[in-house]
Parts: C-alpha cells; structure tokens; sequence
C-alpha cells in the first residue's frame, strides 16, 4: 500500500470539501466554521433601467390631454300621433218617447247626433231644441231636411258640431190649448224633456249651450220658453212665430216678457213676404230691440208654408251656431253630472 499517496488523496479531499462548504456558505449568507469570518454578501444590481418618455407626452397635463366626450346620443322620438279626423258624413237620428205626467200624453221626440259624436266621449255638445208648427209632429224639422244639412255643413266643417231634439206632441192637446206655465207644454219641456236629454246624452248645459226655436205655434213656444227661462236658453228663433193667433194670459205673453229683461238674449225671428204672420212678427221685433236683446230680422220670400222654412234654413243654422265651438277639440269637457233644472 503507497501510504504517501493516500495521505496526498486525504488531504486533497479535505480541501476539496472545504472549498464546497465555503462557497455554500456565502451563497446562503451564513458563517462556516472554518471558513472566513467575513461574510460573502450578494448584494442587488444597482444598474437601473433608463426613463422611457414619450416625446409627444408632455410631463404636465394639459388641457389637450383631457379625454375628448362624445355628446350623449339624442333618444328616437317617438312618432308623433295623428290628431283624429272625423270621416263621417252622416250622423244618426234616435227616436224614443216619455209618458209626460204634465200634458198627460205621450210625448214623442228625435235625437238627431252629429257625425263622430261616439268618437268624442269626453266632450259636451250644444243642443239645438226645434219646436213643430201645428198641426204636424216630430217629423216636422226632418221633412225640411235640418238632418242632411246639419251633416253636410259638420262633415265639410263649415259648422262645429251639436245636437238637434225635435219634440213631438199631438195635434189637439196642450200645445195648442194652453198658453204657458208648469200644466202646459212649457212645464212638460222644462221639467221633464230636457233634463232627460241631459241625462241620456253628452250635452253642454249652460244657457249658452242651449238653443230654442220653433216654427208658428211652435215659434211662440220658443219664444214663451226662453223669456221665461233665461237661467236655461240664452239663444231663440221664431220663425213665422203665430203670435197673431196668441191669446195668453198676461204672464205668459211674450210681448210682456220681453219688456221685464231681455239683456244678454240673442234673438232670430223671420217671416215670409207673404206671410200673415210677419206683421206682429215685424212688432215683436221692435219690442226686443227697445228692451236691450240682440236681434237678428229677416224676412224670405214666400207665405206660411213648408218651403218657406225649408228656404231659410240655412240662415236659421247659420244663427244658431254662431257662437258655438267650430271643432270637435273645441268643444267643452263634458260634465257627467247634469245640472239642476228650475222649473
């Protein structure tokens, strides 16, 4: 055994794991006993990575820098809705009738409705009340076409639209054998027919609403009816009223009412060239103007008959409607409850 070389392989192993143990130690930061005393330390790179600036970037914000806002995005209106236009030419007429505990009969009556008046649920109509003459009916105002006009001149817009109620009594009863008062024909529309109308139908109820006028006897109704009932009719006609043939008593004459007030009344009469009923038509007239109402005189040409009237409707309707709305949208809001009537 060469035991000089196995000491030299001894000692070289030593050393060998001396230089192991020291370079561990100073990769861990530890001392090692019989290494060193200085510890091997591994300190950080100091190198640091050069700034990268942007030249187009200035240091201090600007007011360029600011984000740039897009203006919110306007909403789609919605369409705009097509106001509605009535398309009908024709209205429609209702025929119903009351037991009148006042006259002690039937009493018959028209309702004739504009065209559209479903359409419009919320609004009120004025109501034009036309009286017959004697001895004919209800159908009097029909057979002299009032319907096909008043549908010509609403559809084509010349006029607003309203209501038409023509009433019908018989021939030999209270309308022509009492001359006013709650027992008569007066009482049996004041107190029972119109506040069925108001009640059955969208009306405006208010005196300037309302209208009155009548044919003959019928005319001196009209004419009765509105002097003495001024809280309900502020508009009346009489058309070859009869008043000639007029034997009231004194509180129920029309020339008597008219001189107890008449101010704020709008008042149409007329009569034929011809007419026997012109002359005290032409008094009344005079009477009327001198207490205060506006009035409207005209005189056609003709006698007491049918075509007379049936000639000088335009002008009857041209008078009623004159202060009325032109339009549906016009009209006034309907209220439902129906006001009071005085008797």
């Amino acid at each position: 055994m060469n035991v000089v070389g196995s000491k030299v392989r001894s000692q070289f192993g030593l050393v060998f794991v001396f230089l192991f143990l020291g370079l561990l130690a100073g990769c861990q930061g530890i001392e090692v006993e019989g290494a060193s005393q200085s510890p091997v330390v591994v300190l950080p790179s100091t190198t640091e990575s050069p700034a990268i600036s942007s030249p187009e970037m200035p240091l201090t914000p600007t007011a360029a820098m600011a984000p740039t806002l897009s203006p919110p995005s306007e909403p789609t209106p919605l369409p705009t809705p097509t106001p509605f236009s009535c398309s009908y030419l024709r209205g429609r007429t209702e025929s119903a009738s009351l037991v009148s505990s006042t006259m002690r009969e039937e009493v018959r009556f028209l309702v004739h409705l504009p065209p559209c008046y479903d359409d419009y649920p919320d609004r009120g109509f004025p109501v034009l009340y036309m009286l017959h003459g004697w001895p004919l009916d209800e159908r009097h105002w029909i057979t002299l076409g009032i319907d096909v006009l008043v549908d010509d001149w609403v559809s084509r817009k010349i006029v607003g639209p309203f209501i038409v109620v023509l009433p019908g009594v018989s021939s030999d009863g209270l309308y022509v054998n009492s001359s006013g008062g709650a027992w008569s024909f007066e009482g049996m529309f004041v107190d029972e027919l119109l506040p069925l109308i108001d009640q059955t139908y969208r009306t405006w109820r208010s005196p300037s609403g309302r209208a009155i006028g009548g044919i003959s006897r019928g005319g001196v109704w009209s004419i009765e009816i509105a002097l003495r009932h001024q809280d309900l009719f502020s508009i009346v006609g009489g058309h070859s009223p009869a008043l000639a043939l007029n034997r009231p008593m004194p509180q129920y004459d029309p020339f008597l009412l008219a001189k107890q007030g008449v101010t704020g009344m709008r008042v149409y009469l007329d009569a034929g060239s011809l007419d026997w009923a012109r002359a005290t038509t032409l008094q009344f007239y005079d009477v009327l103007v001198e207490y205060g109402a506006e009035v409207t005189y005209q005189v056609h040409e003709g006698g007491h008959v049918d075509a007379l009237w049936q000639g000088g409707m335009a002008d009857y309707i041209d008078f009623y409607v004159l202060m009325w709305p032109r339009s549906f949208d016009a009209l006034p809001l309907w209220e439902a409850e129906p006001l009071a009537v005085t008797p």
